[in-house]
């Protein structure tokens, strides 16, 4: 079971850093779509540290809840780039931009499937790790 926590690790670790560079690369263009807060370029920014973060943390912390943690980032990611793509989200009041993009190109298709294999591998992570811890 040790050689599938570790390939699900680095699986994991790999998507984020994926997801991370997509975040980076896209930022400039979209620093144009500003709240009074922050840019969406910004935002992509975090998000890209946030990937980064826990990229690192999944591959240092040998800790069940460290998949939960990487898992729980990749989701929440996923989630609003797949809603953002059919519905408006008029975050304004907050002072972020209004987050629409209703097209898919490539960047987003792998962000997306980057997302995807951190969830599933950070859950997978989690599951392996709990089971061992318990022996």
């Amino acid at each position: 079971m040790r050689v599938f926590t570790i390939a699900a690790r680095v699986w994991t670790a790999l998507a984020l850093f994926i997801n991370a560079f997509v975040h980076f690369q896209l930022a400039g263009p979209f620093d144009a779509l500003v709240g009074t807060l922050v840019s969406q370029g910004m935002l992509f920014r975090i998000q890209g540290v946030v990937n980064l973060l826990a990229a690192i943390l999944i591959l240092v912390v040998h800790r069940w809840w460290a998949g939960l943690v990487a898992a729980a980032i990749a989701a929440g990611g996923l989630a609003l780039l797949v809603v953002s793509v059919y519905v408006p989200l008029d975050l304004s009041a907050l002072g972020f931009p209004v987050i629409y993009e209703p097209v898919w190109y490539q960047d987003k298709v792998t962000a997306v499937a980057a997302q995807a294999i951190a969830v599933v591998g950070g859950l997978l992570v989690a599951a392996l790790s709990r089971r061992t811890s318990r022996r």
